[in-house]
């Protein structure tokens, strides 16, 4: 429906005050010019109402595309330049306000809502937006409202424009180089894929060299220390590639916040500087995630390809939609597919038909929809063949859909002794495994407790980084005063006590276990966490 402008709520007071102050006071001319203003706008609504029709059927052309940036990488906050054409096939001259894009939770647009476009007959004008990605991973612009100006433009009619574009962010941890990954030349010779000579136990001789206070008795070289009178040691060296595993928590509570503020975001960002380290010293790199099972796994191994796997991974942890993981169910899920095309294609799949026709005309819209998306193919957990679509179908378009939440902790604190279980799952040597999550809602469990005493018993290095901190509360709204902001700042005080609280329990108990608890506050790099898991206390 078409609705005022600003210079058309303006002539609607001023005609509005004309005509009822000349029936008031008697004045007639007075009242007519009134009367003759209202018919006059009244008339222009009327004009403006049929465009969006008009417009539909002279085609009018809306097309948009992402342009490439200089290093071809796409980061969280990095600026993205969106190229918007719009076609005027009528005789007549248009003019447009700038756009307002729907899009996915995580990105942001500053919209100038003053500027005017102005499109001639018969011609085409281009524009830029910008928009910037919140956070690393998938994210999508469905489309654009405009509104169209009327006769003498008192009167808009809103347009919209669906015609989704995904957007793929890498993590700031990983896409440091242009081209977005590492190439096989980036890799230091003779470190690619392959084991590193380094000190330790092996069997060929590096060096003899003097006996230093704490070296042990049994390197002692007796022989060459009879000839050149000193006692001097062998220093050795074998081959050796390490292998960490990273055991990621992907639970409810690691979300939470679609501005790149939530812990997940900052976990993949530990994991794309995990694979840039891997890629470097060429070691062994895994990763485990879980919530209330095991949600996604990459078995530890090195190699480029490997490691891009391992991000690529980490980044699809936000578009979670299984069944046993979210919080929605059949009908909620058919309601929400439904509500995307009624909003973006005008088109209601559940007035007038039954659970059965709906399920299937849905069907028929995603896969013309979804041609060629790759996002389709990945693995969803579901009851059928119709839900499982119907979730891919979610996950493409960014479509959020709850995650199941157990605040006992019982389903969570299994689902990481899963995880723990899966990290060494096949291993035959000592593996560092490090536990991101936040400890929130994990229960001390039999089963959590066998799973990290099985472990520290085939000698695996295990450590805990806990992300906690200021940093992942939120920023305050702004404009917050007076007692709304006492009450908020004293809120986020009792979250802060109970979380090192929190902390403090966990730290007791997994320390008796031989694991040590490190708070990350989302300022320390990865490197920083690695050299602490390479030799935890105990």
């Amino acid at each position: 429906m078409p609705a005022l402008s600003h210079s058309g709520r303006l002539v609607l007071a001023g005609a509005s005050a004309l005509a009822l102050g000349g029936l008031v006071g008697g004045f007639a001319p007075m009242a007519l010019a009134g009367s003759l203003a209202l018919g006059g706008l009244s008339l222009a609504w009327v004009a403006a109402a049929p465009l969006p029709r008009r417009m539909r059927r002279e085609r009018l052309e809306f097309s948009w595309w992402v342009l490439a940036n200089e290093d071809g990488v796409r980061r969280p906050d990095d600026p993205v330049s969106v190229r918007v054409v719009l076609r005027n096939p009528t005789s007549t001259a248009l003019t447009f306000s700038t756009p307002r894009l729907a899009l996915s939770a995580g990105v942001r647009y500053a919209r100038d809502a003053g500027a005017r476009i102005e499109v001639p007959p018969r011609a085409a004008v281009s524009f830029d937006v910008v928009v910037r990605p919140a956070h690393a991973g998938r994210h999508v612009l469905h489309g654009a409202w405009l509104t169209l100006g009327g006769p003498a433009g008192l009167a808009w009619v809103p347009l919209y424009f669906p015609n989704p574009l995904v957007l793929e962010v890498a993590p700031r941890g990983w896409a440091q180089r242009p081209a977005g990954s590492l190439t096989r030349a980036a890799v230091p010779a003779g470190r690619a894929g392959r084991s590193q000579r380094r000190l330790g136990e092996g069997p060929e001789l590096r060096e003899l060299r003097e006996l230093r206070p704490g070296d042990p008795f049994k390197r002692i070289a007796w022989a060459p220390s009879a000839r050149r009178g000193r006692l001097l040691v062998r220093e050795t060296e074998d081959e050796s590639q390490a292998t960490r595993v990273l055991v990621v928590d992907a639970s409810a509570t690691m979300r939470g916040d679609d501005r790149g503020r939530a812990r997940l975001d900052h976990v993949v960002e530990l994991v794309a500087q995990a694979a840039r380290a891997s890629a470097a010293s060429g070691d062994r790199l895994g990763l485990v995630a879980f919530d209330r099972r095991v949600v996604a796994r990459v078995d530890a191994a090195d190699g480029n390809r490997h490691l891009r796997a391992v991000v690529a991974t980490a980044g699809e942890l936000r578009g979670v939609v299984d069944d046993d993981l979210t919080d929605v169910d059949e009908e909620g899920l058919v309601e929400a597919v439904a509500r995307y095309f009624r909003e973006q294609e005008g088109l209601d799949a559940l007035r007038g038909a039954t659970g059965y026709e709906a399920r299937a005309t849905l069907l028929r819209w995603i896969e013309r929809a979804t041609e060629g998306d790759a996002a389709m193919r990945l693995p969803v957990r579901a009851a059928d063949g119709v839900a499982r679509t119907l979730r891919a179908f979610c996950r493409s378009r960014c479509i959020p859909l709850p995650i199941r939440h157990d605040p006992s902790g019982a389903a969570k604190s299994l689902g990481l002794a899963h995880g723990l279980r899966a990290a060494v799952q096949g291993a035959r040597e000592p593996r560092t495994v490090m536990v991101l999550t936040d400890l929130d809602a994990v229960a001390v469990s039999d089963p959590l407790r066998l799973a990290v005493g099985a472990l520290r018993k085939a000698r695996h290095r295990v450590s805990v980084v806990a992300l906690a901190g200021a940093r992942f509360v939120g920023a305050a709204p702004a404009g917050l005063r007076g007692d709304v902001a006492a009450a908020r700042a004293a809120v986020e005080e009792v979250f802060l006590a109970e979380e090192q609280a929190r902390l403090a329990r966990h730290r007791a108990w997994l320390g008796s276990c031989g694991v040590p608890v490190f708070v990350a506050t989302g300022a320390e790099p990865m490197a920083h966490w690695l050299r602490r898991a390479a030799a935890p206390k105990v």
